[in-house]
């Protein structure tokens, strides 16, 4: 069986402070290369039901868009003059299902996903309109895409988040689609957490890029 991923609408957009659940929930740390098991751990609601499912982080590098549209983009996504600041973080990820649960019975709200500094500073998101050029089928809205892989198949895929995308400042405007990615704000050195999920256990890879 070919490996393929799965793009599913998930039912409501849901915002989330990663920092605010830090002395609610244990937290797991791990590494670049280890497969991390999802274990049920979720964002939000249960119902993502991620058992059986794990990522693994293969690599991580900043980028431009330009960049990323050059080297992942499928035949005719298009550069866009002037985006050739080191903006983005783009994480090479590996997704596994080893449990016989198709995608709309299990998966993952990989849009969910955030990465945040040591400190609390420098919150990014999955920036799913400038993936979508490397991932024809994922969901148009920036708010909903649950990623699944066929039963027992693995898929490796190239997720971009931007810098600028979510700030405290911003909580509320993302909540309206009132902010965008800002392309021209330079990733900052250093080290990152990367939030696979908040509940019932906070898993994290802790990288340097």
């Amino acid at each position: 069986m070919c490996a393929a991923l799965v793009i599913v609408a998930a039912c409501a957009w849901r915002i989330h402070d990663v920092n605010a659940r830090a002395i609610r929930y244990p937290t797991e740390r791990h590494g670049i290369g280890e497969n991390v098991a999802l274990e049920g751990g979720f964002f939000a609601e249960a119902t993502e039901n991620t058992d059986g499912y794990s990522l693994r982080i293969d690599g991580a590098q900043a980028m431009s868009y330009n960049d990323y549209v050059r080297t992942y983009g499928i035949e005719g996504a298009q550069t866009v003059e002037g985006l050739d600041e080191d903006s983005i973080i783009c994480l090479t990820v590996t997704i596994t299902n080893d449990s016989d649960k198709t995608s709309d019975q299990g998966g993952f709200s990989i849009s969910l996903m955030s990465l945040v500094k040591p400190d609390g500073s420098g919150l990014m998101r999955v920036d799913t309109k400038l993936w979508s050029q490397a991932e024809p089928a994922l969901a148009e809205s920036p708010y909903a895409a649950s990623t699944g892989v066929l039963p027992h198949t693995s898929y490796t895929t190239h997720i971009p988040l931007s810098a600028g995308l979510l700030t405290r400042d911003t909580l509320s405007d993302q909540a309206s689609g009132g902010v965008t990615a800002r392309y021209h704000q330079p990733v900052e050195p250093g080290s990152y957490d990367l939030y696979l999920s908040v509940m019932p256990t906070r898993k994290l890879v802790t990288f340097d890029v």
